[in-house]
């Protein structure tokens, strides 16, 4: 079973986040606390961890990649982002903002190329944010098979997931909003998802939807 760090208080230690980016980079899968519950992750540039994030969920390729990173200047690194002002930058990065965008030909990640699209999100926990300070963008997907919710509480994931990870961040039960996802597959963007930026609000910053 993985190892499990608690990160309940407002920070956690250097070792913690430096075990965690060693696990990481060593292609080990872990478990973080994402806005809205738990989530496997994994390196980015790490195929077989990929793989094997895939097999541990009963998975197959998924027609979205969903990757989290430290920032928008990581994140544009990766991917091209469209031109946003400083509100609806301050909404992804805050983590309330999740963008689905056409796969880049030029992305680094080792993620099977026929991937169609990636969805890209920045985190709300500032520790998750340093971990990807030291890491890198990481892969991820909801610490459950498919079918299942996303967990709210480590005692919510299935064994099943806990055993195949190295280890897991135990920020008690999660109860944030999820974040609310903007589709820009087509050239006219479209709410995917609602979430926690309000309808109006969305429409203020993309008046074109």
């Amino acid at each position: 079973m993985g190892t499990v760090r608690s990160i309940a208080k407002k920070s956690i230690s250097n070792k913690t986040i430096s075990d965690l980016a060693a696990a990481i980079h060593a292609g080990r899968l872990v478990i973080l606390p994402a806005t809205s519950g738990y989530i496997i992750a994994c390196d980015a540039q790490n195929t077989s961890a990929i793989t094997d994030l895939n097999i541990l969920r009963e998975n197959n390729e998924e027609y979205i990649l969903s990757m989290i990173f430290s920032s928008i200047t990581q994140m544009d690194s990766e991917v091209t982002i469209p031109n946003f002002d400083e509100e609806t930058k301050n909404y992804i990065e805050t983590g309330q903002l999740t963008l689905v965008l056409p796969r880049d030909e030029s992305m680094r990640v080792n993620a099977s190329g026929f991937r169609e699209l990636v969805a890209v999100n920045i985190p709300v926990n500032q520790n998750i944010k340093k971990l990807l300070e030291k890491t890198g963008p990481c892969v991820v997907a909801a610490a459950a098979l498919p079918g299942q919710g996303l967990p709210l509480e480590v005692k919510d994931i299935s064994s099943k997931i806990k055993e195949g990870v190295e280890y897991i961040l135990d920020a008690d039960k999660i109860s944030g909003l999820v974040s609310t996802v903007i589709n820009f597959e087509k050239r006219k963007p479209i709410i995917s998802r609602n979430g926690a930026v309000p309808e109006e609000t969305i429409k203020k910053l993309f008046p074109e939807i």
